[in-house]
């Protein structure tokens, strides 16, 4: 892993963040009910790392701006799976919006 130089607050202890998301998930995906906390861990761990390698990066490419949606963005640009799956979402976030506020427009004409 590339060393990276740390940039706002110093990293405090996020273990168990993610601990019951990732169950659910590991069950989804095929793993007993009640996953061995060993593997959630490790897990956890992984997913950590990835999100603060990511964030690194982000800040490495936004240099000295505020990061930005686009600069995760450059950073996926070779992994098109994850880069569609950002677009996806972005594109769900637009599309709720809109149709909030649509639902509290009628909600206040009614």
């Amino acid at each position: 892993m590339a060393e990276y130089k740390q940039r706002g607050r110093p990293p405090k202890g996020n273990k168990g963040v993610f601990t019951k998301d990732l169950r659910l998930l590991m069950y989804g995906f095929g793993d007993e009910p009640d996953p061995a906390p060993d593997t959630v861990n490790v897990m956890e761990e992984l997913v950590n790392d990835y999100i603060t390698e990511m964030c690194l990066k982000a800040s490495k490419v936004a240099k000295d701006r505020k990061v930005t949606v686009d600069d995760f963005k450059f950073i996926l640009r070779n992994d098109s799976k994850k880069l569609a799956r950002v677009e996806e979402l972005l594109f769900m976030e637009k599309d709720i919006k809109t149709a909030r506020k649509t639902f509290d427009v009628n909600e206040i004409e009614n």
